[in-house]
């Protein structure tokens, strides 16, 4: 089943993938990009990678679709203010509200993570596929965070939110075996790919994630849920707070992960 709502609060979830562009998240689908074709963007969140590629694909058409109302209505009218072509509607990834064979590419980044069945979803991705068709999945594998300088008190920080995503059915390391999922979706040939889209090694860098990762621990419908399953105590999720805002400030802080991703084939 399809998650209410992603781990991520909704009052920081916009600000962490409002400016998302597809040269870097998603640069290993570019090259099969060219004008005309009809994309879909399989939760596209606030529609930043769909906005971004919809003069692209100019006169095709671009779609994204996301069971967030609210980052519907955002994606809406931040395309009117704009003036860019491109569609959003309110639908789920395990039942895409289009028919079979109607695009010639489905993406999706940062979403299937969160999802029980990826395997269901990306069958539905092959399933509005037209022949020839290409989908393409990236998301992030928590497990290859790096922290640097090393500090006990952010050690706590992946291992929380991936039980977090694992309470909601999801899997942060899943991404690593897109390849075989694809295959398992009935893919014809796939590809893989890695990226790290997220590098923080600046001053700027580093204070703005760490004030995300505040907001993301300290939202009370996290720190309830951690504090409620016993994964740590009020006062290791203030250290870990305190942790975050410290390591913002130091002249060497550092911190990436890797993204892995793929490309499938619909013969």
């Amino acid at each position: 089943m399809e998650p209410e709502r992603y781990i991520i609060d909704p009052a920081v979830q916009p600000g962490y993938v409002a400016t998302r562009d597809a040269r870097t998240f998603m640069p290993f689908l570019l090259p099969h990009l060219r004008p005309g074709l009809h994309i879909l963007d399989a939760g596209c969140g606030v529609g930043a990678i769909t906005l971004d590629l919809a003069a692209t694909v100019q006169p095709g058409r671009i779609v994204g679709i996301d069971v967030d109302v609210e980052q519907v209505k955002t994606a809406r009218t931040t395309a009117e203010q704009r003036g860019l072509a491109a569609e959003f509607e309110v639908g789920s990834a395990y039942a895409l509200p289009f028919e079979d064979a109607t695009f010639d590419v489905v993406y999706s980044n940062a979403v299937l993570l969160y999802l029980r069945e990826p395997v269901k979803a990306l069958a539905e991705m092959r399933r509005v596929l037209r022949p020839g068709g290409v989908a393409a999945v990236s998301d992030d594998d928590i497990s290859t965070i790096v922290f640097s300088p090393a500090d006990a008190g952010l050690d706590l920080a992946p291992g929380l939110f991936s039980k977090a995503v694992a309470h909601q059915g999801g899997n942060t390391s899943y991404s690593r075996h897109l390849r075989r999922l694809m295959l398992e979706a009935g893919f014809a040939r796939t590809q893989g790919h890695a990226l790290t889209p997220e590098v923080y090694g600046d001053a700027k860098a580093t204070r703005w994630m760490a004030d995300f990762a505040i907001g993301l621990f300290g939202a009370p419908t996290m720190a309830d849920l951690v504090v409620a399953e016993g994964w740590a105590s009020r006062e290791e999720l203030d250290r870990l707070l305190a942790s975050l805002d410290a390591w913002a400030e130091l002249p060497d802080a550092f911190l990436t992960w890797l993204y892995c991703a793929a490309l499938g084939w619909v013969d």
